[in-house]
């Protein structure tokens, strides 16, 4: 099987042969259309719930932006590794000038932007059910849609972390909980220190700093309501996120070094 590689930039060219590979996949056009139809749904809705319009389609639409964005990377970037690894692909990859580094950077890469296409295709119908329905925007709203690709960055990476090691089943199951986890960790750490022994309140402490703390993403509260940000809000969160995401794929890069790719 033919895989051209540039020797110069072989993690973009692996991102590009991965975006395509994607576009291919009929979930990707099931999921936008579950998405676009919850989105118009809200609009059809909203005038049901007397006073409160505005902040239903708001809260959908992020809501829809946000979920189906995780579920996406999910649904597509589990048995890639191990689809790859079976076809007889991923070997021969690795045997031209490419690095695994490379590799793991190019799927995270091709993954990531894959989700970013079709959010952007929300994000887009999101506000033109905004515009139609005379919904006022605020900066929030636009501030809640840049973390939420964000947030999909870091699941991509954690994503990528469990499928160098584990099968597609293992790894879709470990980032749903990390996802799970991750928007609940202060809740579950207050829980601990409040009523749990101290062993609970050690394990989840431990969680509580290794798992991704995706509630720092969520600004659908404030875009609904117009609250303001905190000062350097998305600056401290942007910089987490970033590195989480760094940190995941170094992760990623060391465990699949020591993998046995042979089909």
């Amino acid at each position: 099987m033919r895989n051209p590689v540039n020797a110069n930039a072989p993690a973009i060219t692996i991102a590009r042969y991965t975006l395509k590979g994607y576009i291919k996949e009929r979930v990707l056009l099931v999921v936008l259309v579950f998405a676009l139809l919850l989105m118009v749904s809200s609009y059809v809705l909203a005038p049901l719930a007397v006073g409160a319009q505005r902040k239903i389609i708001v809260d959908i639409g992020l809501a829809s932006i946000s979920v189906f964005g995780v579920l996406l990377v999910v649904l597509i970037a589990a048995g890639s590794y191990s689809r790859e690894r079976e076809k007889g692909i991923l070997p021969n990859i690795l045997s031209k000038p490419v690095s695994r580094v490379d590799f793991v950077l190019g799927k995270f890469l091709g993954t990531w932007v894959t989700v970013l296409l079709v959010m952007a295709c929300m994000t887009v119908v999101y506000f033109s059910v905004m515009l139609v329905s005379r919904t006022s925007f605020n900066g929030v709203i636009f501030v809640a849609v840049f973390l939420s690709a964000l947030e999909v960055a870091v699941v991509t990476a954690v994503m990528t972390f469990f499928s160098t090691f584990t099968s597609p089943l293992l790894s879709a199951l470990f980032t749903l909980c990390a996802v799970v986890s991750g928007h609940l960790s202060a809740d579950l750490l207050e829980f601990a220190a409040r009523f749990g022994g101290a062993g609970f309140h050690a394990m989840t402490s431990v969680a509580y700093y290794v798992l991704p703390n995706l509630a720092l993403f969520n600004v659908r509260s404030e875009a609904v309501h117009g609250l303001p940000l905190m000062n350097q809000y998305v600056l401290s969160v942007t910089v987490y996120g970033v590195f989480y995401t760094l940190f995941a794929l170094l992760a990623s890069a060391l465990i699949f070094r020591r993998r046995d790719v042979s089909a």
